[in-house]
């Protein structure tokens, strides 16, 4: 075969690989976008564990989670959307996204709600009286409407099912992510990263006046950790963050090697704001700054990193096993804090002692039995519905 001809034969095998791949869904962008997927649902096992964790003796591991949960449903929402058609405008439109977002996990919400208003119950039984009902029927309507981060007492901010309180400030991120994603796209690269950067700032300079102002810790936690609207801050910069990425020209000219040296700074850096907290070192360990603001920089840059996957350490995320704990992830999150809640009452009622680390094996162990069971149990259910 001359020269010409194994030319065009090769061009020809070339052109079909390609028409094969875009029809298989092959492309170049279907298989980066898995990465990113991949990558990004590793650090959300990772973070989901890190809430596990907090709750069994390691209080300093939650915050850093929720705000890297804030940064993955920020950056990972606006990359799914942002060649979406946009939602009608509108408060009602706002308010029906939301709902669309988060009607998978309310019926769980509703069941673990139920399972841990027994506890109230029982304390009822005991001791009787008119404020307790009122206050049970209290917390019941704040729980089911998801009302908890909205009311600056303290009363109602755990109340039922304790880790339900991000359900809340979540129903107002989405509710927010329409008309936000809107404007974030109408931004240049330039606009976006001021954008990011101002708000930052707004943050910080917010959390150093509640601690100039020498509030108690209840109210600098509630300011800065639970509520909806200081969270709205950390919400948008990884919004930002998302159009940002999805905006870029070109693939990053680093090298893998580079890459992995830069997530193993992300990591040494979010591990140093651990310290600082668990220690509560200095102006940055205080409670107005230990429970958002410190941790939004390494959470940010890690999400970016990760996104990219071409170091060592995205790899190891986007291994089987995180992806398959990621996807238990949100069940296990409404259902671990109960879950500890009836094996403490039973081994307080047998008198048993656990050491600290068999305590928290099992505890996340059966929070993925049960996680996995209901997911099970959901697409059963939703099969049955679609074939009626």
């Amino acid at each position: 075969m001359s020269l010409t001809g194994r030319a065009v034969f090769f061009i020809l095998i070339a052109h079909y690989k390609n028409t094969a791949d875009a029809l298989c869904g092959r492309t170049e962008d279907t298989l980066t976008d898995k990465k990113l997927i991949s990558s990004l649902q590793g650090l959300r096992a990772v973070a989901f564990l890190s809430v596990v964790l907090s709750h069994c003796g390691a209080p300093w591991l939650g915050p850093w989670a929720i705000t890297v949960f804030v940064a993955l449903s920020g950056f990972l929402m606006t990359c799914n959307y942002y060649d979406r058609p946009r939602t009608a405008p509108g408060l009602r439109s706002a308010i029906a996204f939301s709902l669309q977002k988060i009607r998978k996990l309310y019926p769980l919400h509703l069941i673990m709600m139920a399972a841990a208003l027994l506890f109230v119950l029982k304390w009822l039984l005991a001791q009787p009286s008119a404020c307790g009902v009122l206050s049970c029927a209290a917390q019941l309507v704040v729980s089911i409407f998801l009302l908890q981060t909205w009311i600056p007492s303290s009363r109602f901010w755990f109340c039922l099912n304790g880790v339900a309180w991000y359900l809340s400030v979540q129903a107002f991120l989405y509710a927010i992510f329409p008309p936000l994603l809107a404007v974030l796209k109408k931004a240049d690269v330039r606009r976006l990263r001021c954008i990011a950067v101002v708000i930052f700032c707004v943050q910080c300079l917010f959390s150093l006046a509640v601690w100039k102002a020498g509030l108690s810790g209840k109210a600098a936690f509630y300011l800065t950790y639970l509520c909806p609207v200081f969270r709205a801050g950390d919400f948008t910069i990884s919004c930002c963050m998302g159009c940002l990425y999805h905006s870029r020209k070109q693939e990053s000219g680093l090298p893998g090697g580079a890459f992995s040296l830069l997530e193993l700074a992300a990591v040494l850096l979010a591990g140093g704001c651990l310290f600082i907290a668990a220690k509560q070192v200095g102006v940055l360990g205080a409670v107005a700054f230990r429970y958002n603001v410190l941790f939004t920089p390494s959470a940010v840059l890690l999400v970016w990193l990760l996104a990219v996957g071409k170091g060592i350490i995205s790899r190891l995320l986007s291994a089987k096993p995180f992806l398959w704990m990621a996807g238990l992830s949100p069940y296990g999150f409404l259902i671990h804090q109960v879950l500890i809640r009836y094996m403490e009452w039973t081994a307080d009622k047998f008198s048993l002692t656990v050491h600290p680390v068999v305590w928290t094996l099992t505890v996340y162990l059966l929070t993925l039995c049960l996680s996995s069971f209901y997911k099970a149990l959901e697409h059963r259910v939703r099969q049955r519905l679609a074939k009626q």
